[in-house]
């Protein structure tokens, strides 16, 4: 039991009192017990008539919790009726002029409250607080109420933290709680799940821990079963074998095993000797608990160190294991098979012996029992036939506890085994920057699965030869054989490692072959320590190259390394192969990024436009939209140079009025158009003259034909700016030709839409050039749309984007639906525009149209010859510099195929865009005419064009 007491001292103000009016004490005594009450007494120093009052309210408060309580009273009701009765009695003793309405009387009040609301919930109180509001009548009674009220509910929290223990059964009104073992489940599941950091390696442990639970029977006492054996044979028989029926615990299982045959069998001592396996393929009988007498204590093997071990086929043990016969020996020293060592170191002398084998369901020998000395209240001296037929019959039952037993230890190994290769590549993908970290922590694990005292890892010098290994680097675990827990991992450039054994080491890696050494009689004593076995293996690379060789070195049980060790920890150095492997090629791609990095940077310099270049051309004046005919659909694509395209580029930007909306500056202007111009190659059509044409098309589409107050502000400049940037880096090849011979781009972009990813990325490494951003004036949310509206347009440029939505564009001018309000047919308007401005040099003049498709055609026949020679494959007729003569039907094709649907469907939403329809019917015309008279022999072949000259800058 436990109780607390405290003193509160609680002081009433009146209106008609003075600065202390009365002096009250109250002692709080609480009791934690089975029903945890706790007691209110008052000591009061006032008047006779009060103290009649303390002893009346005593008198219901008592009668009220004695019979509150479950303990004794089962009428919690009735409880609850005298509590009302005793608090409406004490209102009608304030009512009446019997007592004067004080400080004191309404420290009942909250006295009274209190010990209620610690027996009820708060619910049950409001009929108490009601009938106590409407019997106070006068205003100080209010007042003085109202005080009891704020000391109820300032003490109440209080009280309830030094309650320690509350209640055991549930009370009416409240929860019940629930039973304490979901309680102790609940807190541990918190406490794991709570204490361990956010760390993926506390959440693999989490994940992979064992679900299977031992199921846990305790015995019955040894009394009771000797009880059973002396009144109900049969009984007992079943008690003893569901003993050992639920136990899958081996030591446990042996334990009960031996305690049960000395009780059946009425003998003195018992022993049960199980078979093991050793690393030399040899068996051995081994006890993990070995009872001599029954006088004597049963002492469990803590560790394999301390098991009793009998070799096969000696001694009694040993031949009824070898043969499997029944050995039953009155006069146990008369029988040149026994061995009494173990009677002269205890002093006791073994007579009577019975000796039989343990068989699981394949008729294998599993374990031998034996029983020594019939015990003389049997009044037999040896043990009978129907000892040996109880005795056999009981064994069955053991055989098959023991099989379950044995599957279940073997379970539970081949679980922690998994768990622990499991958390080796865990740490082997958690840790890739570095080698050491990679190799001391395989090193930990093995060191700590194979239960070793050391562990080392040699890797091999680059170039080393198998005639000449030497080792660059060395690893050392050392553990002291004292306990598992010392983690004194490091790593040292020259080992202190004895010459032997760096020399077996060498032997490893240079045959390739395991090394499994019981005894290193040819190992010396000293710096090697002293060595008693050995386990080394190679360590190989994916491509089954020995990179080094993983070594562990004696095993804390003294037992030599077996075929099971050798399994685990040639597991363990294929993940250390992968692991060294995998931080390899990681410091290599880090090197490789490095580089990457310097050439970008050097790249960069010399791509990006100079202060020289920016000031020269700052200092140009740029001529009207008018002088150059910018405006005009059917501009000449070739009338400009090199730096005119680019000051062309600043009056569109100029006209369209982005550079004042966007406030774009000046020299950063400049500067981006000038590194725009020479981040495009030197290819036969797709160069910048390309890209400054295709934006002028846009330039005059939104101008000429007043497409601009259809769209955005951000839009237009998105647009405008994609279509500068639409083509940039191009090689002259297009994205077939990328799929088909597996470039870099293709690895880095996939197969859809690579180039034209390549354009869009290329144009965000300009903008986050220093001094390059034109949009760095925009707004957040500006910016952002501004960036997704201008890879959209340059996807758009894809001619497999064309196909796949036209004919959604198609059908909405066919019907007559098109909304430029709607934001979705303004984005396919958008796409189509791009794809009309890139192909827009089919509706120029017959002149221009014809020089473009020289062009177009000369690097489309460039890279037929590249498909031709380097992946010797037919390159399509568009490609084939064979087929030469087929490029006029070709390009009437393209017109009347790709191009001419496109502007007919743009007519139709934007009729200004009707000279675009017009010149596109002219030109398939044109290419019509030349086909039908190459077709009749009235026209030569059209020649394969010549290499347009590079108009220098300037």
């Amino acid at each position: 039991m436990l109780s607390l007491s405290f003193f509160t001292i609680f002081l009433f103000f009146s209106s008609s009192s003075s600065f202390l009016h009365h002096f009250h004490l109250s002692s709080f005594i609480l009791s934690s017990s089975s029903s945890s009450h706790f007691c209110y007494c008052t000591f009061s120093f006032s008047s006779f008539s009060s103290m009649i009052f303390n002893v009346f309210f005593l008198f219901f408060f008592f009668f009220s919790v004695t019979f509150h309580s479950p303990s004794i009273s089962p009428f919690p009701l009735l409880s609850r009726l005298f509590t009302l009765l005793g608090l409406f009695l004490l209102c009608l003793l304030h009512h009446s002029s019997f007592l004067p309405i004080n400080s004191q009387s309404c420290t009942f009040f909250s006295s009274y409250l209190l010990c209620s609301s610690y027996r009820f919930s708060t619910f049950s109180l409001i009929p108490v607080f009601f009938i106590a509001f409407i019997f106070s009548f006068s205003s100080q009674l209010v007042l003085q109420f109202s005080s009891a009220l704020l000391f109820y509910f300032l003490f109440f929290p209080f009280l309830f933290i030094f309650t320690l223990d509350t209640c055991s059964m549930p009370v009416s009104g409240l929860p019940t709680p629930p039973p304490p073992s979901l309680l102790r489940h609940h807190h541990r599941a918190m406490r794991k799940y709570s204490s361990l950091p956010p760390s993926s390696n506390y959440m693999l442990c989490l994940l992979i821990e064992s679900k299977v639970r031992l199921p846990r029977f305790e015995s019955t006492t040894l009394d009771h079963k000797k009880k059973l054996r002396s009144t109900d044979e049969k009984d007992f028989f079943l008690d003893i074998v569901k003993d050992i029926a639920n136990d899958l615990d081996l030591k446990s299982l042996t334990h009960k095993i031996i305690v049960n045959l000395r009780l059946l069998m009425g003998a003195d001592g018992a022993s049960l000797f199980l078979v093991q396996n050793t690393s030399s393929g040899k068996k051995v009988l081994v006890s993990k608990v070995f009872d001599v007498h029954s006088g004597t204590n049963i002492y469990p093997a803590t560790t394999e160190d301390n098991a009793m071990e009998v070799p096969w086929g000696k001694g009694i043990l040993g031949h009824v294991a070898e043969t499997g016969d029944t050995v039953n020996l009155t006069s146990a020293y008369q029988d040149s098979r026994y061995n009494d060592e173990v009677d002269k170191i205890t002093g006791y002398r073994t007579d009577s012996l019975l000796c039989m084998p343990v068989k699981n369901c394949f008729d294998e020998i599993i374990a031998v029992a034996q029983v020594v000395n019939k015990n003389v209240h049997f009044d037999q001296i040896s043990f009978s036939i129907k000892d040996e037929k109880m005795f056999q019959t009981y064994l069955q039952f053991v055989g098959i506890a023991i099989t379950n037993a044995q599957l279940m230890e073997t379970s539970q190994a081949e679980y922690e085994r998994n768990r622990s290769l499991l958390e080796v590549v865990h740490d082997l993908f958690e840790e890739q920057t570095s080698l050491e970290n990679v190799v001391l922590k395989t090193l930990q694990r093995a060191q700590r699965l194979l239960k070793c005292e050391r562990a080392a890892v040699m890797l091999l010098e680059d170039g080393s030869e198998k005639q000449n290994v030497k080792f660059s680097k060395i690893f050392e675990l050392n553990c002291p054989v004292t306990g598992l827990g010392a983690d004194n991992a490091k790593q040292v450039g020259s080992s202190e490692m004895a010459k032997h054994l760096l020399h077996l080491a060498e032997q490893v890696a240079s045959t390739g072959e395991n090394l499994n050494i019981a005894e290193c009689l040819e190992v010396e004593k000293g710096s090697a320590g002293n060595v008693r076995s050995m386990l080394a293996m190679p360590i190989r690379n994916r491509n089954f190259q020995i990179i080094g060789v993983a070594k562990i070195i004696n095993k804390l049980n003294g037992q030599p390394f077996d075929e099971n060790d050798e399994q685990l920890f040639e597991a363990f150095t294929i993940f250390c192969g992968l692991g060294i492997n995998n931080t390899l090629m990681y410091n290599e791609l880090e090197k490789a990024m490095a580089r990457q990095k310097v050439a970008i940077e050097v790249l960069s310099y010399h791509a990006t436009a100079s202060a020289d270049e920016v000031v020269c051309l700052q200092r140009e004046v740029i001529p009207d939209a008018s002088k150059w005919n910018l405006g005009s659909l059917t501009f000449d694509d070739f009338s400009l140079t090199q730096d005119q395209m680019v000051l062309a580029a600043v009056r569109m930007f100029t006209d369209l009025r982005l550079t004042s909306k966007f406030k774009i500056e000046y020299k950063t202007l400049l500067r981006w158009l000038i590194t725009v111009k020479r981040n495009y190659r030197n290819v036969t059509y797709h160069n910048w003259r390309h890209a400054f044409n295709v934006a002028h098309n846009m330039f005059a589409i939104m101008k000429t034909c007043n497409v601009m107050s259809s769209f955005e502000e951000v839009e237009c400049l998105a647009m405008f700016v994609g279509c500068l940037c639409h083509d940039l880096d191009h090689r002259g090849t297009n994205n077939s030709f990328q799929e088909k011979t597996g470039s870099a781009l293709a690895l880095l972009y996939g197969t859809q839409n690579t180039m034209e990813q390549h354009h869009f990325n290329h144009a965000v490494m300009i903008l986050n050039s220093e001094g390059h951003n034109i949009f760095s004036n925009l707004p957040s949310e500006q910016y952002s749309r501004v960036m997704n509206i201008l890879k959209a347009s340059i996807l758009a440029t894809d001619l497999t984007v064309y196909l796949q939505v036209r004919t959604q564009f198609f059908s909405l001018v066919a019907d007559n639906q098109f909304d430029f309000s709607n934001r979705s047919h303004r984005d396919l308007l958008r796409s189509l525009l791009m794809t009309a401005c890139d192909i827009a040099a089919s509706t120029k003049p017959w002149d221009i149209q014809f020089k473009v498709a020289k062009l177009v055609t000369s690097e489309f026949f460039d890279q037929g010859d590249l498909e031709k020679s380097k992946l010797k494959i037919t390159p399509p007729a568009l490609m084939d510099r064979d087929r030469k003569h087929e490029l006029p039907l070709l390009q009437m094709r393209w017109i009347k195929d790709i191009c001419l649907p496109l502007f007919e469907g743009l007519a139709k939403v934007i009729p200004k865009l009707a000279p675009m329809r017009d010149g596109a019917l002219k030109n398939m015309a044109k290419w019509s005419k030349i086909a039908a008279a190459q077709e009749n022999g009235a026209c030569d072949l059209l020649e394969p064009p010549e290499p347009q000259p590079r108009v220098p800058d300037g």
